[in-house]
């Protein structure tokens, strides 16, 4: 018996996109699950805490006082997804988005796999037969995907609450009911869609899907139907053509066999061109390369850019768009990090009390709130002094101490000798001197830690002389 052609031998598994993007779910869903948990310096990775006010990042803290960098953040989310879309094209909902994970582990692990209420996982657009037996199937395969939404909502809230907090609250559900309650409807939210909705979301209401028709051009990857080798399945009103290809041609190539479309999670037909229900899984590629390989022949549909495929040239992944994008998105990192590097341990908020001055004998007050934080992970002592060698500190007398990420609200009462006042009033500049306000500079710094300073210019008020 002749050897078949190495062209035509069967495909291992390990070498298709099915496997590959399988290996994908597992490193992001990992991935996902571990972030929460890595502590780095003072903080979490990441972390937006609502309750606590602040934001981690890379183990750094920030305070709601220090939302400068949440821009940014916003910027680069943006201009990465921009980035991949025009490079890759939908490939984040084949490769990453947590709706294909999930509906991969139902249908295809435990529907299929499991359960058998499928004859294989290319058999997605057949229906299954309503029998009382897979309908009992259909209902055990809910009951054992139901867990799989609580554990992803349980991760989701893990970027919001920190772990050991979220189990905390788990133990006193009384004390933590909105928490919770919160946690069951994103759960119930993620069971209907991926039990009902189904890859009705990303054909209908994922908007993504609209965004990346205006991101795409010519050299984006996608999965292309090779036409003038398999011979055209549609015509140019996108009508199918009744005849097959190979009853056209003995040239066409493509089989009709239809596995491409057997395959396909949102229903569509590659072959008609690309469609923005399309989500780049590349199951289609998979089915027609094991078809074509019996056949010692190569795939018709292929991951490459309608650019690459007319010209019969490699793709060219990085031009003037993408390059773009890539400085766009150094500027943006840049400005992460600078902001990062320049990052306070010390904050101060100084109000000027409601009345303007108060005459005490010979001496002139007037009182302010402080505001100070501690933007630090670790407790300090701070106290403060005036630029002014006339400006006394009648209130408050000793150091403050102030917990890691804490804050503290002080009454600052200053004194000045009239005398001194008068002098300073007459010396100033007329503008200001008018309105009876002299500038004064305030010196907070930590008792602890002298790389701790913070100077705050506010004014003092004194009466018209």
């Amino acid at each position: 018996m002749p050897s078949m052609p190495p062209s035509a031998k069967k495909i291992p598994f390990s070498r298709s996109w099915r496997f590959k993007r399988y290996w994908g779910y597992v490193c992001i869903s990992l991935l996902s699950i571990l972030i929460p948990f890595i502590h780095v310096g003072d903080g979490q990775i990441f972390l937006i805490s609502f309750e606590h006010h602040q934001i981690h990042l890379l183990g750094k803290i920030y305070s709601a006082q220090e939302m400068y960098l949440l821009p940014f953040l916003v910027i680069f989310l943006f201009i990465f997804i921009f980035f991949i879309t025009s490079m890759l094209g939908r490939v984040w909902c084949g490769w990453g988005c947590p709706q294909t994970i999930f509906r991969t582990i139902l249908r295809d692990l435990i529907e299929t796999k499991l359960l058998g209420l499928h004859a294989k996982i290319a058999n997605k657009q057949r229906p299954t037969p309503p029998t009382m037996a897979n309908k009992l199937k259909k209902v055990l395969a809910l009951i054992l995907f139901a867990p799989i939404p609580l554990a992803s909502m349980a991760v989701l809230l893990f970027y919001f609450v920190p772990p050991l907090e979220f189990f905390a609250s788990l133990a006193n559900p009384q004390d933590h009911a909105l928490l919770l309650g919160i946690w069951v409807a994103l759960s119930a939210i993620v069971f209907l869609d991926i039990a009902w909705v189904q890859e009705r979301f990303c054909i209908y209401l994922c908007p993504y899907a609209r965004v990346q028709s205006v991101l795409f051009d010519e050299h984006t990857l996608n999965p292309i139907y090779d036409t003038r080798r398999g011979g055209a399945i549609y015509d140019e009103s996108d009508v199918k053509i009744p005849l097959l290809p190979q009853k056209r041609s003995p040239r066409n190539e493509c089989v009709s066999c239809n596995h491409c479309v057997l395959v396909c999670p949102t229903h569509i037909d590659i072959r008609k061109g690309m469609q923005l229900e399309c989500i780049n899984c590349l199951e289609c590629v998979d089915a027609c390369t094991i078809t074509m390989g019996k056949l010692g022949k190569k795939s018709l549909i292929n991951w490459s850019s309608s650019q690459a495929q007319a010209t019969k040239t490699p793709v060219k992944l990085w031009r003037t768009k993408t390059v773009a994008y890539v400085g766009v998105l150094l500027i943006v990192v840049g400005a992460l990090v600078v902001g990062a590097l320049n990052k306070a341990s010390m904050h101060l908020d100084i109000t000027h009390g409601g009345q303007l001055y108060a005459l005490h004998g010979k001496f002139v007050d007037n009182s302010y709130l402080f505001l100070f934080q501690n933007t630090s992970s670790k407790p300090h002592a701070y106290t403060f002094n005036i630029d002014d060698p006339n400006v006394s500190i009648l209130r408050p007398t000793g150091t403050l101490n102030i917990e890691p990420q804490g804050k503290l609200k002080v009454v600052v009462i200053l004194r000045m000798p009239i005398e001194k006042a008068k002098q300073a009033y007459m010396a100033h500049n007329v503008t200001q001197a008018k309105r009876g306000i002299l500038p004064i500079t305030i010196k907070a710094y930590s008792m602890d830690d002298p790389n701790i300073v913070l100077e705050q210019k506010t004014f003092f008020m004194v009466p018209h002389f």
